[in-house]
């Protein structure tokens, strides 16, 4: 009998299901083996086999991941087969540890499942679980709610595994030690900066220098080939100008929804459900209801519908037909917030409570908005398809554009002149540019093909100019031509006098003597670690790459990103002292050698299993 109740619930099982296709869609966790009912299998891991369908759904995941953290980036240039191999090598990967996990009778029960997926906050509308949001992702995905379970159980798993090679790993005395003579270790050093600025400045150019510079460099200084094309552009804002519906056309679309529209009234309800229970705990639990205890709190402690208990006994929502005729008559009577008493029904027993009503309504007002922006969107995506048809048969083969737009009722436009790195306008989309520099527009003077550039914006264009690339004349680019000259004449100089400077101090001159010789800016920084603050830490990252000294100082010069010389000499290493630690500095360093070996090992177990698996791709 409790079984048959629970078949007859929309809430729990489905909820458990959602969350998971959420998760997956929406973060790509764990989501490397699902393999499509009927998909032609691509891949096979010691008899497990991975659907093409699978494989191309986590290339696509990589792909999305690839160009979010890098904003701009051409999807063009993002191509499939570029990601498959590294796509196909996690796969595997993942693939071994799992089948490594089941191997070893490790699982993943469904209430862990069901507990995680329930608590995530990424898939709630304000504090509550929203179906709509995850029936949405797994249409968006194509994933099946099997696969769905599957996926997340095999991905605990695959933590389970990860985790317990953590927790084997330990760190020695000697690698702490050993460790904290790095991580601790102290440098003394005294360094000097040669600034370049003041010796571009210096610098004076003749007009002969210049010029003879320009001819040594003239391949620098061309133009690139520029095309200038005529375009016409159909979107779907065009056709909407000058449009409108009528108040009697809307009205007559809102007839025909509200005979179909769902005004039905709909309750959420939770319960703690006793199979058979005593008088005793009736009146035990009934006595706690009546002394305000907390019902989602009872529903955990008392409650035989498992899967309920895990969420305060939330059954979700019914019009009045889900849950057996005595439950919901007994519902139907509650107002928010209240508790039945006892009720019987096949399943057990029932404590009942209304969480919140909603009843839906379907009036004129709030409806005509988005009615008369549905019937503009409808009159629009007919007439968009009628004339990129149009647009399609007329710019084949067509001799000017001009006569293709007046045509369509559209207007032709021509860009500004732009290369193969693009440029402003419509030269900021790639198939644009693309099309623009294809033999067909460039060689064969051809009207390209109709351009689909998303959000219902379609383009064709055609070659209006041609502009090759030439050399650019030294009138055109004189200020670019001696920033690169002083900068060269710089760049020397100081490669001169840092050479001079450095072999001084090599020869036993202090880096303080040198520098007042010189004029130059000195420091000396003692006692600092690789992490040390106040300290310039460009110069700081090459003392800590400089050998240690054994009997004289190390001297070594350096450039600066800025072009500035440094010369630097290395006085003193002190290692660090592991006793010296605070408690958390030294629990510190052993987590974080543990998470080092810890994913050393991981990488090692994982390559065994995959260098004794069966694969076939």
């Amino acid at each position: 009998m409790l079984d048959n109740f629970r078949n007859n619930m929309r809430g729990i099982a489905t909820v458990i299901v959602i969350f998971i296709g959420g998760i997956f869609a929406f973060s790509g966790t764990g989501s490397l083996f699902l393999s499509g009912a009927g998909a032609e299998t691509e891949l096979v891991v010691n008899d497990e086999q991975v659907s093409a369908l699978r494989i191309q759904q986590a290339i696509s995941v990589e792909k999305r991941r690839i160009l979010s953290e890098n904003e701009g980036l051409d999807p063009a240039l993002v191509d499939d087969e570029l990601i498959r191999p590294g796509v196909l090598q996690q796969m595997i990967g993942r693939k071994v540890i799992a089948q490594s996990a089941a191997d070893q009778a490790m699982g993943i029960s469904t209430k862990t499942v069901s507990k995680l997926l329930i608590d995530t906050p990424s898939f709630q509308t304000d504090g509550r679980f929203d179906q709509d949001v995850f029936q949405y992702a797994i249409r968006q995905q194509g994933y099946t709610s099997a696969t769905f379970i599957d996926m997340i159980k095999e991905d605990l798993l695959i933590q389970q595994v990860v985790q317990g090679v953590a927790i084997t790993n330990f760190v020695t005395e000697t690698e702490l030690a050993a460790l904290a003579g790095l991580t601790e270790q102290m440098r003394d050093y005294y360094y000097l900066t040669l600034p370049i600025a003041p010796i571009m400045y210096a610098v004076e150019l003749s007009e002969e220098q210049v010029s003879a510079y320009y001819e040594l460099n003239k391949e620098q200084y061309q133009t690139d080939d520029q095309v200038v094309i005529d375009y016409i552009e159909l979107n779907a804002a065009q056709l909407t100008e000058g449009k409108s519906v009528s108040p009697e056309q809307i009205q007559a679309r809102f007839d025909q929804e509200a005979e179909s529209a769902d005004t039905a009234v709909s309750r959420q309800a939770a319960h703690i459900l006793l199979s058979e229970p005593s008088a005793e705990l009736l009146i035990e639990i009934q006595a706690k209801l009546d002394a305000g205890d907390d019902f989602a709190a009872l529903a955990t402690e008392y409650s035989e519908d498992f899967g309920a208990a895990d969420t305060g006994g939330d059954l979700g929502y019914t019009t009045g037909d889900t849950f057996p005729e005595p439950f919901e008559a007994a519902l139907a009577k509650l107002e928010v917030g209240q508790v039945s008493t006892a009720v019987d029904t096949d399943a057990g027993t029932h404590f009942i409570k209304l969480l919140d009503i909603q009843e839906q309504t379907f009036e004129l007002a709030a409806e005509s908005a988005r009615i008369e922006q549905e019937l503009l969107t409808e009159l629009t995506a007919n007439a968009l398809i009628e004339k990129l048809e149009m647009l399609k048969e007329l710019s084949f083969n067509a001799e000017s554009l001009a006569a293709v737009a007046e045509d369509l009722e559209l207007t032709a436009q021509t860009s500004s002149a732009f290369s193969r790195a693009g440029g402003e306008g419509v030269a900021s989309y790639p198939a644009v540019v693309k099309a623009a520099f294809s033999s067909e527009v460039v060689d064969d003077k051809y009207a390209s093909e109709v351009l689909e550039l998303g959000n219902d914006r379609y383009m064709v264009i055609k070659l209006n100019e041609s502009i090759p690339a030439r050399q650019k004349e030294l009138v055109e680019v004189r200020d670019t031509v001696t920033r690169s000259l002083k900068a060269t004449i710089a760049q020397q100089a100081i490669a001169q006098q840092g050479a001079a400077l450095l072999a001084s101090v090599e020869a036993g001159e202090s880096v303080e003597t040198v520098a007042k010789a010189n004029a130059l800016d000195w420091q000396v920084v003692l006692d600092v670690k690789r992490n040390g603050g106040g300290v310039n830490p460009e110069i700081l990252n090459a003392v800590f790459q400089m050998q240690s000294p054994v009997d004289t100082a190390v001297t070594e010069g350096f450039y600066m990103r800025n072009g500035d010389y440094v010369v630097a000499s290395l006085i003193e290493v002190t290692q660090g002292d592991v006793t010296k630690l605070s408690g958390q500095q030294k629990a510190s360093l052993i987590y974080a050698t543990s998470s080092i070996n810890g994913s050393r090992e991981i990488q090692a177990y994982q390559s065994s299993l995959v260098s004794g698996a069966d694969i076939k791709q």
